[in-house]
């Protein structure tokens, strides 16, 4: 989903190398869409098949059910390979501009081999992170740059009891040093702490239906009715978000750009994170910031 977001945001094929682990004929089908699509992998392949989720909206009432397969353990080989490629990536003469690690470690990848990979990485390499489960010891390299993740998560990470995200963000980007902590909550407020220049920020979306004809550049289709989709929002987000930061935007800049593109993803029913560029840009001249 980030590569996909990645590709349709800056038109550039070799932007961005996927490192993933895929098995069985659902990892052929993955890499064939790759291929398709122009994007650059590498795989490290398991013996067990690769989940697959299946989503059903209804299209009446928006609501959405998604039945997630069984996760079944990589090898331990591959888990093996997995650090020893990262690593040798990270640690070339030539390493990446940023790191982006996305999403959920499979069973079987051990959570301190990431944070290995993090910790040794160079430290020209930008290091963002969009995940929660299992990244406690990637976050107490005190490497990561960059956070992003939803209130929910950043309230489930600080040990102090907080319901405020942004205090909760502050929080645990001094206790663990990262730069920015970037907090979405879908269409509501969205949160940005920058601990290099001492600020936080809020962030204001709005709302896609109340003037749905505009973001969409033409009248609605269905009668002014339309399904949004959020699948893979999140990851359209940290796409153009990272994107904007190697190009050398401003953290909360790239941040509303991001979630701009995120609400422009939601308004195309399928394929996931595909968005029109005019879109994002008239949902992003919508979006409020306010320096808290």
């Amino acid at each position: 989903n980030f590569a996909i977001a990645s590709l349709g945001y800056t038109g550039a094929s070799n932007r961005v190398t996927l490192l993933q682990i895929l098995g069985g004929s659902t990892g052929t089908q993955i890499e064939a869409l790759e291929r398709q699509k122009g994007i650059d992998y590498i795989t490290i392949h398991t013996s067990q098949q690769t989940r697959t989720c299946t989503t059903c909206l209804d299209a009446s009432t928006g609501s959405m059910t998604e039945l997630i397969g069984v996760s079944e353990a990589i090898d331990p080989a591959a888990a093996t390979e997995f650090e020893r490629v990262a690593l040798e990536i990270l640690q070339s003469s030539h390493p990446p501009h940023a790191l982006a690690l996305c999403g959920t470690f499979p069973p079987g990848l051990d959570p301190g081999a990431v944070a290995r990979v993090v910790a040794t990485s160079s430290k020209r390499t930008l290091v963002f992170v969009d995940a929660v489960k299992d990244i406690q010891p990637t976050l107490a390299t005190k490497r990561v740059d960059v956070l992003k993740i939803n209130s929910a998560e950043v309230i489930s990470l600080v040990s102090a009891q907080t319901a405020n995200p942004a205090q909760a963000a502050a929080d645990l980007a001094h206790q663990l040093s990262i730069g920015v902590v970037a907090v979405t909550d879908g269409p509501s407020t969205a949160y940005l702490i920058d601990t290099k220049s001492s600020t936080r920020y809020e962030l204001r979306v709005p709302d896609l239906l109340e003037d749905l004809d505009y973001y969409l550049g033409k009248p609605a289709d269905n009668h002014g009715r339309l399904a949004l989709n959020p699948l893979g929002a999140g990851d359209t987000c940290s796409a153009v978000m990272l994107n904007s930061l190697i190009d050398g935007m401003p953290a909360v800049d790239a941040f509303a750009l991001g979630l701009a593109a995120a609400s422009a993803s939601c308004l195309v029913l399928m394929p996931n994170c595909v968005f029109d560029l005019s879109a994002m840009q008239r949902i992003r001249d919508r979006i409020v910031i306010t320096k808290l």
